[in-house]
């Protein structure tokens, strides 16, 4: 039979290679050249059987999500590209979730496959992220490692990389991807034991030890009783210096979780080390043993502390050291600084050591960082431990010599050295004569700032510069006569009866020498570094930073510059953050400042006025009931010169701080009273202000006798805030209403006008609104408001001062409207 030539036949042969070229372009990851080859087959021949099996084919393949087709090409065909891209789309976290099927597809294919992968770096990280985004995919690993592969997994995991092996302990520590906790802690232990094995090879050590110390960590009670001795002394040797910081961290992590998890067992066994070490007597077994005790005490002090007092350690400790190089002298010193965090070490310090450490200071050969090492552990021995009887503090060491240590290397360029000067200061900073030395020293308080701004990522150093900072803007506090009294009593029983003289304040400690202090850090840029330090604040640092602010804000010459500098933003951060309820003394350095400042020039969009009043409002509550009225006192203030800015302000006032606020307007305090009655003149001009007199209620009624008592105080100050807000509120019929309801209320109001200078302002005000209420006119006349009245505007005439020709313009226009009433 001839061949078919008809137009058909080319159509479908057109057809039919079209659609076998779709298939390619698809394979090639070219979906959208793919299906318009293929649309076009199908607009060609629609019935042709091959076009038929490729769209049946790319319908399919449609509807398997991208990753897993991305991850068969680079398991299967070498696509690294591929690879890379699954792991990009898995990692995205606007990406929708992959689902059960498919994510345990390419979990059970990558493990299937670890020794074909092209790319086991991409294989780790696609595995970690399949992992990470699927629980079934974990209950596929999990469920391998039970049925006994685990050691298997973890394996394969270390060919795949860090990441893999990150993936894969997690799963371990996931206890709901477990079907029985037993099967749980046999993986952990199987795992632990795989890991803990790859500590000392070097190539695997990062993740081993970050692996074993995370093990340790979540799973202890199933994993620490498989650390034998071997493994303990692989995870002691990463603690020699100059291993790198991280995994240094990561060992110690697991030798503390170690120690908590075994106690008397996992002490024995450092002790076994230790006593190893120090009988191999040398010199990298020294340094070893030393860094290995310096690591341990901040984490386990007991167990730390144990040890260095046993077996005459600290007696011996001098003598070892001779003839040693520096890096081993340096290890113990550490060791020893480490020690002083227990008294009953430090005193052992003090007992054997103190000669040897005042040499090491005092010589010039030694090492530098041992030099201030040394200088630091005499520090902690002159706080930590009471002068012998007959001595005082200065004869215990020279705290000056110390100091000057520090201060050297605080003024250095270099931020390694400035880092050891840091804990020093701490220490030494408490004493008045080494506080001004540092003020004094641009270089060195240069360094200290600069300490300060870095130190956001190590707790320890911000502490320490923290503390410096502490320790130079404490202003001591002020003692009632009771207080000194009781101060008096306990100085003679502590000197069991003998005649105590009290001890004469440091001249270095007096308010003006620390308000210098104050003015110099904040001149060199303390609050944009503690800003900086404080970028993710932990609860002691809120309570550290807010209380160096309320120190720097005690001078009022300082509030403005403070505000410049960022210290209202960095108040309102601190009391915002994750620490909360953050201290009192958070809103006591923000209202402070506040008192001082014009809040139109510190607060703007990006910070809202509107963010400092309840910060400011939480200091009223329970005042009276406070150890002190000031945080109350001064936060009325803050508010008050807050409420001055606008009626939203106002209004948010009202709602944050009105209750104790008018609480407040009754306190026997006589500053705290006019402080509350002066901002309720502010918040007077608000209509939600006077709707809260004016409502006709008895709460209402109530509070207008309040307001016309304090028109008549003792301290002028308060009558003229309580005038100014009957001369605010009465404006509202309410509000003058149940001024004329009350008894003695008309009296009250010609008293004000009467008194004379700002209250007949204000009186005059307050007559002139009563005069608006119907039928009030003719009482007002017959109480004698028109005698009144004309009298302070016959007094007034004449004068100069705005309040006189105030009350003359007023005082006329109300005497007209009253007569013109009668």
């Amino acid at each position: 039979m001839p061949p078919d030539t008809s137009p058909d036949a080319d159509a479908d042969a057109r057809a039919a290679a079209l659609a076998t070229e779709s298939l390619v372009l698809y394979k090639d990851n070219k979906q959208d050249d793919a299906a318009r080859t293929l649309r076009e087959a199908l607009a060609l021949s629609p019935r042709n059987p091959t076009v038929l099996n490729a769209f049946t084919t790319l319908r399919t393949s449609a509807s398997i999500p991208a990753p897993s087709k991305l991850a068969h090409r680079f398991t299967l065909d070498g696509d690294v590209a591929a690879g890379t891209e699954a792991v990009a789309l898995l990692s995205d976290p606007g990406a929708p979730p992959l689902d059960s099927e498919a994510a345990v597809g390419i979990v059970t294919l990558l493990l299937a496959h670890v020794g074909q992968l092209p790319d086991v770096t991409i294989g780790g990280q696609l595995l970690a992220a399949t992992l990470a985004g699927a629980k079934a995919a974990r209950e596929r690993v999990a469920a391998e490692m039970a049925a006994g592969a685990a050691a298997a997994v973890v394996k394969r995991a270390e060919t795949l990389g860090p990441a893999a092996v990150d993936a894969v302990v997690q799963v371990v520590l996931e206890k709901d991807v477990w079907t029985s906790v037993p099967r749980a802690e046999q993986g952990a232990r199987t795992a632990f034991k795989v890991l803990l094995g790859r500590v000392g090879t070097p190539a695997a050590r990062d993740y081993a030890v970050r692996s074993v110390a995370r093990l340790l960590a979540g799973a202890a009670p199933a994993v620490a009783a498989a650390v034998d001795q071997a493994g303990l002394e692989s995870l002691l040797a990463l603690l020699r210096p100059g291993t790198p910081a991280e995994t240094r961290s990561h060992a110690t992590l697991a030798v503390a979780k170690f120690v908590e998890a075994r106690g008397d067992v996992a002490q024995s066994m450092v002790g076994t080390f230790m006593a190893a070490r120090l009988s191999a007597d040398g010199d990298d077994d020294l340094a070893l043993a030393f860094a290995v005790a310096a690591a341990l005490f901040p984490l386990v002090p007991q167990t730390a502390a144990a040890l260095f007092l046993s077996g005459g350690f600290v007696e011996g400790l001098v003598p070892m050291l001779q003839a040693r190089p520096v890096e081993v002298e340096e290890a113990a010193l550490e060791m020893v600084s480490a020690a002083c965090i227990d008294a009953a070490c430090r005193e052992q310090v003090a007992a054997h050591c103190r000669e040897f450490l005042q040499s090491v200071v005092k010589r010039g050969d030694s090492g530098e960082g041992g030099r201030t090492t040394a200088a630091v552990v005499l520090a902690k021995l002159q706080y930590g431990i009471a002068p012998a009887p007959g001595k005082t503090k200065a004869d215990a060491g020279d705290i000056d010599t110390l100091s000057a240590v520090f201060k050297n290397l605080m003024a250095t360029p270099d931020a390694t050295s400035r880092e050891s000067a840091v804990e020093g200061l701490a220490y030494t900073s408490l004493t008045g004569s080494v506080k001004d030395a540092i003020t004094a020293d641009a270089s060195v308080l240069a360094g200290l700032i600069s300490t300060l701004a870095s130190s956001a990522g190590n707790p320890t150093l911000m502490f320490g510069a923290l503390t410096v900072l502490q320790n130079l803007t404490a202003y001591l506090p002020v003692l009632s006569a009771e207080q000194q009294k009781m101060a008096q009593l306990k100085s003679y029983a502590e000197a069991k009866g003998a005649a105590a003289p009290a001890a004469a304040a440091d001249p270095a400690d007096s308010d003006p020498r620390v308000t210098q202090r104050c003015k110099a850090l904040i001149t060199a840029g303390v609050v944009p570094a503690l800003s900086a330090a404080c970028a993710k604040p932990t609860p002691a640092a809120v309570g550290i930073v807010s209380t160096i602010l309320l120190a720097l804000s005690s001078a009022q010459p300082h509030r403005g510059a403070l505000a410049a500098a960022g210290a209202v933003k960095l108040l309102l951060t601190l009391h915002a953050a994750p620490a909360n309820p953050a201290p009192p003394t958070t809103a006591h350095a923000l209202a402070r400042i506040l008192v001082s400042v014009n809040p139109s020039h510190t607060f703007s969009s990006h910070l809202p006025i509107s963010a400092a009043v309840r910060p400011l409002a939480s200091l009223l509550t329970g005042a009276a009931d406070a150890p002190s009225l000031l945080p109350a006192w001064e936060a009325l203030l803050a508010l008050t010169n807050l409420a001055s800015v606008d009626g939203a302000t106002r209004a948010l006032v009202l709602r944050a701080a009105w209750p104790p606020a008018e609480e407040l307007l009754l306190s026997e305090n006589a500053r705290l009273q006019r402080a509350a009655c002066e901002l309720l003149c502010n918040l007077a001009l608000a209509p939600e202000c006077a709707a809260r007199y004016g409502d006709g209620s008895r709460a209402a009624a109530q509070r207008v006798h309040v307001l016309l008592a304090l028109a008549d105080a003792e301290a002028r100050e308060t009558r003229l805030a309580a005038g100014g807000a009957l001369a605010s509120m009465t404006g509202y019929a309410g509000v003058a209403e149940a001024v004329l309801r009350r008894e003695g209320g008309v009296q009250r109001v010609l008293g004000m006008v009467r008194e004379g200078g700002g209250m007949a302002v204000r009186g005059v005000v307050v007559v002139r609104n009563l005069c608006e209420i119907e039928g009030a006119g003719a009482r007002l006349v017959g109480e004698g408001a028109v005698e009144v009245v004309a009298a302070a505007v016959q007094e007034a005439v004449g004068g100069s001062a705005v309040e006189a020709r105030q009350v003359v313009e007023i005082g006329m226009e109300t005497v007209k409207v009253l007569v013109g009433s009668y």
